[in-house]
């Protein structure tokens, strides 16, 4: 199965607010095993959501969309998505009553257009919002899912971990596992050159070179039907490519590079002395942010 994700949203498009609710949802479908293809964003106006929404139709299976189901007039999501379907948008009194009852524990009245947020497509799986007001919901239309989910981080993370998670965990029979190697001491290009034949030849896993500040990582991906499966697929790559760069692999996943110094300095019982001047203690802010450090630094 692939996915699309489309955040709707004119704040986005104009910077205003961080579109930290793709990198979470494209994090969280890699663990379930489901590609994700494409990533757009759409601000609040209803004809462009209506065309981003029919092509996300035509080439992916599931259509995951944040943002646009608040109360006013330019939350436009759910209204557009019925119409695209070809869905009535009905009353859901279970969702109207956690939305009173939201209001009456903030000890505040209650807009009317509130009530907007509790009419639905009709058929759809309702999504409880135990932090909000506006409750997500699941199509499941001729071939595609479509799921609808709040804006706010803090609504949509909980709401998909609760109850989207689970539901596409039944759908997909895949998990997607990924190991990252940390790599100091060479430029992408010449990383590149280096294993070629290795990357020409990919297929499952695959590898991904990033180049970031001061290093470049790579990211060794398998698709299987279980981490273990997947584990078993990475080892070999990932020892053939430690063969080929020896030392400049220095760590894995999140570890950064003061912080392996920092162990490498402790396991040999070796101490560090710094002189700053125009790096204003850059350096000795890096290695100090290592617990157990003060033995060894000076």
């Amino acid at each position: 199965m692939n996915a699309e994700i489309i955040a709707v949203g004119t704040e986005l498009l104009l910077g205003q607010i961080l579109n930290t609710n793709a990198q979470f949802l494209s994090v969280e479908l890699s663990n379930l095993g489901i590609d994700v293809y494409f990533q757009t964003v759409v601000g609040d106006n209803q004809k462009r959501l209506e065309e981003t929404l029919q092509t996300a139709l035509k080439r992916a299976d599931i259509v995951i969309l944040t943002g646009g189901l608040g109360p006013t007039k330019d939350d436009l999501t759910k209204e557009t998505i019925a119409q695209v379907l070809n869905l009535q948008l009905k009353l859901h009194q279970e969702s109207l009553d956690k939305i009173k009852e939201f209001f009456a524990k903030m000890h505040r009245v209650m807009a009317s257009n509130n009530e907007k947020q509790a009419f639905l497509p009709e058929g759809s799986i309702i999504l409880p919002n135990n932090n909000g007001t506006a409750p997500g919901c699941i199509i499941e239309k001729d071939n595609n899912i479509v799921i609808m989910l709040p804006g706010p981080p803090k609504e949509m993370q909980p709401m998909f971990k609760e109850y989207v998670y689970p539901y596409l965990l039944k759908k997909s029979p895949y998990t997607i596992y990924s190991k990252v190697l940390r790599i100091f001491g060479i430029g992408e290009s010449s990383l590149e050159e280096k294993l070629i034949d290795i990357f020409e030849n990919q297929s499952n896993p695959t590898i991904a070179p990033y180049a970031k500040q001061g290093e470049v990582t790579l990211r060794i991906t398998a698709k299987c039907e279980s981490e273990e499966v997947a584990k078993g697929l990475i080892a070999p790559v990932e020892e053939q490519i430690r063969n080929r760069l020896g030392i400049m692999v220095y760590g894995i996943e999140e570890e950064s590079l003061e912080e392996v110094t920092c162990k490498l300095l402790m396991e040999k019982n070796l101490t560090l002395a710094t002189a700053e001047s125009c790096t204003g203690g850059l350096l000795a802010e890096k290695i100090t942010s290592t617990p157990g450090i003060s033995k060894c630094f000076h």
